[in-house]
């Protein structure tokens, strides 16, 4: 389920690369972790290099979605997801947005939580080879 899940719901997202919204974290020469924002439509999932664009979100009305986190396993509990994090949310702050929102996958729930994120709803998402990820729905005010 773990490569299905990092093919179809968690893969790179090539919308938040093409739109300068995805940041990564490096140690040396090598990328240590990688995360980002997105003021477009989707929440979820990965987004391949030929789909077309999501409609744009009003930062009026609309939180900011919080996207495509990865820390490699030897930098847990380093600072890499926080520093990304905070990065991201600021970014997401100067472009107007007011509120944020994020999937999270349950085991990192507790990592958002620290941070403000507020649990709003356990759904699953299926996966094309019939799978389910459960995944929570959080939010916080920037």
């Amino acid at each position: 389920m773990i490569d299905e899940a990092v093919r179809h719901a968690y893969g790179v997202d090539w919308q938040l690369v093409r739109d300068g919204t995805y940041f990564v974290a490096e140690d040396g020469p090598m990328v240590v972790g990688a995360g980002g924002w997105s003021y477009r439509q989707t929440i979820a999932g990965a987004h391949g290099p030929d789909d077309p664009a999501a409609d744009l979100l009003d930062p009026a009305h609309d939180a900011a979605r919080v996207r495509a986190f990865y820390v490699d396993p030897q930098y847990v509990r380093r600072g890499v997801g926080a520093l990304l994090l905070r990065v991201s949310e600021e970014a997401a702050r100067e472009a107007g947005f007011m509120e944020a929102e994020l999937t999270s996958t349950l085991p990192a729930v507790p990592f958002y939580a620290a941070f403000g994120y507020c649990p709003v709803e356990t759904f699953n998402m299926q996966l094309p080879n019939g799978s389910v990820l459960s995944l929570e729905l959080m939010n916080k005010r920037l």
